[in-house]
């Protein structure tokens, strides 16, 4: 009896212990109730180091990332299976830059949780030779072919003596193969490819054959996707020959002729790269239409001509016959003015030196009315023009007729009269017309009236205006702008406003107000005979959006060089990116008149 109540007492101090260790009793649970959470720990980070030259390190760093711990076991994540995979991926990576004889040796601090790479690498592989051979038509004799022989060979992106990397051999070849099916050879590819690597000589030899299949040449058009739209509208553009060679560029061409419409949202031109078919393989232009009729109402600011309603309707089919009619009525606080503009279907001009050059005629009718620094005018113009383009150049030309009646606030009233043969030039070379960043923009007019000929009096106009941009680094540009005119007339009050100068506001002398330096008449600004502004500004992008700038402005329109004054502003501004270019605010002071003046615009290279 003694050694049981001995042994009862003895188990139930350690049951006692046992409680009292594991801390307060849990509540009762039934057999198939929640049981009791495991204790959770923070997962810790795995980390590594690379020792490897630094173009490597960066790629193992990117291909072969350190394992993630998991959080359920609060402990590092497995190692055994990372380390496999770099003992696996590791030198598959260097050697598609070239390293193929290298040393690997992975030390691991399993409690610290880190491990260190050392990846040693031996010489680089270069390219020991290239050599290129060719089948099919492009293997026959002539001075031609030979040319193109030569020329793809040339234009081979490696050469002897230069280091060998996996994706510099794959786009090389893509890059030839696209050479090779540019012109003529449409189902032309590569047969044959192989990089023989010496992995002691670290030496890699190239071959590849080429095989360009027959010549193609087009044969007939066919347009597909048509349902609003006659196909004539298409006919007057396509300007491949039956029989042509085939030509990507020219499939390209066509495609940009016809895009150029108002019809369609999208246009693809190609062919059937089939052998059997070379010859006269017929082109397939698909498109896709835009409706015929849109409605839009907008409503904006502007520092210009503050606030503005707009309500505009577009026609592409006028009469049935793909007549384009862009019309407009819009109202601000400084200016009403309608508009409607009828474009007919664009044409080629046929150019001896320069091939076919697409063209588009306009007629069009305006009426306006503004009130502009106490500047009264109201207008009514008919025009006509036609419109050629070129790759970076724009040509308009055509004849205008302006009447117009003004009067300064208090003024008396004049009528103006002006019947102008108008010619408008554009040169246009930017790295991107909705965000420039270098390049330059050049823009010149030309326009002249005779008081013989329905004019008020003889007058010739000429303005010319330049954007330039410049990259400094990778995060600033500078912009520099200037603009200069001269209207040659005895009588500038006889002819319209419209063949005259006025300067400030957002896109000419900023710390002015819009159309405010010009000819002083009573209380009102008039336009004058001379016109010589500039600019100059910084940008600084902090970012993918935003960007600040420091700018000056300078200049001012005059009735003769002896008025002239080189008015001044300076300011600050921020800028932000849209689709449809930087956005600008601005604030700039008048050196003048000592005021400060908010401005705001978008910046596109036209």
């Amino acid at each position: 009896m003694k050694l049981a109540a001995l042994l009862f007492a003895c188990f139930a101090c350690g049951a006692a212990l046992a409680e009292e260790s594991a801390g307060p009793p849990a509540p009762a649970q039934s057999r198939n109730g929640p049981q009791p959470e495991k204790e959770r720990r923070e997962p810790r980070a795995f980390t590594v180091t690379w020792e490897a030259p630094r173009e490597l390190a960066e790629l193992f760093d990117k291909f072969v990332p350190p394992p993630k711990p998991e959080a359920a076991e609060g402990d590092i994540a497995p190692m055994r299976p990372w380390i496999r995979d770099v003992k696996k991926r590791v030198p598959e990576i260097a050697a598609a830059e070239g390293y193929f004889s290298s040393t690997l040796d992975i030390q691991l601090d399993e409690a610290a949780g880190h491990a260190t790479v050392r990846f040693t690498p031996g010489p680089r592989t270069t390219v020991a030779s290239v050599e290129i051979a060719f089948e099919g038509d492009i293997q026959g004799e002539g001075p031609e072919r030979e040319k193109r022989r030569e020329k793809l060979r040339d234009a081979f992106a490696m050469k002897p003596g230069e280091p060998f990397r996996s994706a510099d051999w794959e786009v090389a070849k893509t890059r030839t193969e696209e050479a090779l099916t540019e012109r003529d050879y449409a189902s032309g590819t590569i047969v044959k490819s192989r990089a023989e690597v010496d992995a002691e000589g670290a030496t890699a030899k190239l071959t590849l054959t080429l095989d360009s299949g027959p010549p193609f040449t087009f044969g007939d058009v066919t347009i597909q996707g048509l349902k609003r739209y006659s196909e004539a509208l298409v006919r007057r553009v396509v300007n491949l020959r039956r029989g042509e060679r085939y030509s990507r560029d020219r499939l390209e061409e066509l495609q940009r002729l016809i895009q150029n419409g108002p019809w369609f949202a999208t246009v693809v031109a190609e062919i059937e790269p089939d052998p059997a078919n070379a010859k006269l393989d017929p082109v397939t232009v698909t498109v896709t239409e835009r409706p015929s009729r849109e409605l839009g109402l907008a409503v904006g600011y502007g520092t210009d001509d503050g606030a503005r309603e707009e309500t505009l309707y577009h026609d592409r089919d006028l009469f049935g016959r793909g007549f384009d009619l862009q019309s407009s009525v819009r109202a601000s606080q400084k200016d009403q003015i309608g508009y409607v503009d009828v474009y007919l279907p664009p044409g080629l001009h046929a150019s001896p030196k320069n091939g076919d050059i697409p063209f588009k005629d306009s007629v069009g009718v305006l009426a306006e009315h503004s009130t502009i620094q106490d500047a009264n005018l109201a207008r009514v113009a008919v025009a006509g023009y036609r419109h050629w383009f070129l790759d970076r150049f724009e040509l308009q030309a055509g004849l205008s007729y302006q009447i117009e009646r003004s009067y300064p606030t208090g003024g008396d009233v004049t009528i103006r009269r002006a019947l102008a043969p108008v010619v408008t030039t554009t040169w246009r070379r930017v790295d991107n017309i909705f965000d420039p960043h270098r390049g330059g923009v050049l823009n010149v007019q030309f326009a002249a009236g005779s008081k013989s000929l329905a004019s008020g009096d003889d007058f010739v106009k000429a303005y010319l205006q330049y954007q330039h941009w410049i990259a400094v680094g990778a995060d600033n540009q500078v912009l520099l702008r200037t603009e200069i005119g001269r209207t040659f007339t005895a009588n500038p009050d006889r002819i319209p406003e419209d063949f005259l100068f006025r300067a400030g506001g957002s896109r000419s002398n900023r710390g002015y107000a819009y159309q405010s330096l010009g000819v002083q008449e009573g209380s009102a600004v008039v336009g004058g005979r001379y016109l010589a502004t500039g600019t100059a500004e910084l940008v600084h992008w902090l970012n993918d959006k935003w960007g600040a700038a420091v700018f000056t402005d300078v200049g001012t329109a005059s009735d003769s060089p002896a008025a002239w004054e080189a008015l001044k502003s300076y300011g600050v501004g921020a800028r932000y990116k849209t689709p449809a270019g930087p956005f600008a605010l601005d604030l700039a002071y008048a050196a003048r008149d000592h005021k400060f003046r908010l401005a705001f615009s978008v910046t596109v290279a036209f």
